[in-house]
């Protein structure tokens, strides 16, 4: 599966400010949910505009200089939005909100490509986290550091930090997502087989407590792990599977991409009658249900085997 790491440093940033919110305050006010939902809407100018006013009714606001942070982060004001989270730390000496306010100005820094920055500040939000005993945020923290490597190329430190993040996961989600993002490095590295292990773990895990999507999505990466190593026996049981799982719970999608990657096992494995057929099948019902960029790619695929 492909990760866009900085839509998932996005999401979270909002995730966790909402969770800042709730966790430490009875009831915020409403000029305070109307900064954050413009902010969350990309509406940084009406954003910046509540939080000012905010900071004019009390001028530690710590909720009110995080609004104004994250604002002034989405006109890629840089130094303004790390001087406006400074503010906010200064405001308060709630634990929680220093850890999130850490992790948002690593955030920051990873999304200018300041790798020993943005490292640094998670490290801070850890500092916190162990003292607190926050293992949740502790493996969030793990994690946006092995991201911030995996973007820099640093791969084996990359690893190191999601070695450290599935050793606390809690649940089979967290494992999950672990182990995915270590078979996907893995993968990057060149060892398809260390990049297997992890995949097949990351399926069982999405099976047990993933989404639908999730699992069916887990389980075409383990198929193009598969593929990579010419284990192509096992690749077409993966497709195969997964290709009955869309069938038998109405994911006609899932049910195309998997024949689809099932006949490019098939032709690649020396069987082109059997690969045709699939190809076909899987072309045909993916103009069916109007997965434009699906049928593009079988019939790109298609014409490149020459099915």
């Amino acid at each position: 599966m492909k990760i866009n790491i900085q839509n998932t440093l996005t999401i979270l940033s909002i995730g966790l400010f909402l969770i800042s919110f709730n966790a430490n305050s009875e009831e915020m006010s409403k000029e305070i949910v109307a900064c954050n939902d413009a902010v969350n809407k990309g509406d940084a100018t009406a954003a910046i505009k509540l939080s000012e006013t905010i900071l004019k009714q009390n001028e530690t606001d710590h909720e009110g200089f995080l609004c104004k942070g994250r604002a002034l982060s989405l006109q890629g004001k840089t130094k303004e939005a790390l001087d406006s989270f400074e503010k906010a730390l200064s405001a308060t000496k709630d634990t929680f909100v220093h850890t999130v306010t850490y992790i948002l100005m690593g955030n920051l820094h990873q999304k200018n490509n300041k790798t020993a920055e943005a490292v640094n500040s998670y490290k801070k939000s850890l500092a916190i986290c162990a003292k607190e005993g926050n293992q949740t945020y502790s493996r969030i923290n793990y994690n946006l550091i092995g991201d911030t490597y995996t973007k820099a190329g640093d791969l084996n430190a990359a690893l190191d930090h999601y070695k450290l993040s599935v050793s606390i996961a809690n649940n089979d989600n967290e494992r999950g997502d672990s182990y995915q993002r270590l078979a996907k490095t893995y993968s990057a590295l060149g060892d398809h087989n260390k990049a297997i292990e992890y995949q097949i773990k990351t399926v069982v895990m999405q099976k047990k407590a993933g989404t639908l999507t999730e699992y069916a999505d887990a389980s075409l990466t383990l198929g193009e792990y598969l593929v990579k190593v010419k284990n192509y026996s096992e690749a077409e049981r993966t497709y195969a599977k997964l290709a009955k799982f869309g069938k038998d719970n109405g994911g006609a999608y899932y049910e195309a991409r998997a024949n689809f990657h099932l006949a490019e096992t098939k032709a690649a494995n020396g069987d082109k009658a059997m690969a045709k057929t699939l190809m076909t099948d899987s072309l045909s019902l993916a103009n069916k249900i109007g997965a434009k960029g699906l049928a593009s790619d079988i019939a790109a695929s298609r014409k490149k085997l020459d099915l």
